[in-house]
């Protein structure tokens, strides 16, 4: 899972909104058991847009991403299906 918004609607809660309408249909009807978001270690923006989701921190990925020619750590968030009861 993954999102990016123009910065004139960061704060307004937009992607929380939108994204918490995404995991309920994919939990509900689709039947997903898990799902994952990764950010850039210090998106601090992301990491609490997953956290408001009721998402898990499980760790941070060394070294993960390639990003204009330099590798960075991404934190790893999940979402289980046990987690929504």
């Amino acid at each position: 899972m993954g999102f990016v918004i123009s910065k004139k609607y960061w704060g307004q809660g937009i992607v929380v909104e939108a994204t918490r309408e995404i995991l309920c249909y994919g939990f509900d009807s689709i039947g997903l058991n898990r799902v994952e978001g990764r950010c850039n270690h210090d998106n601090i923006g992301s990491s609490r847009v997953m956290e408001k989701l009721g998402m898990k921190f499980e760790g941070l990925l060394r070294k993960q991403l390639k990003i204009k020619g330099n590798y960075t750590d991404q934190k790893l968030y999940s979402l289980v299906k046990d987690d929504l009861k």
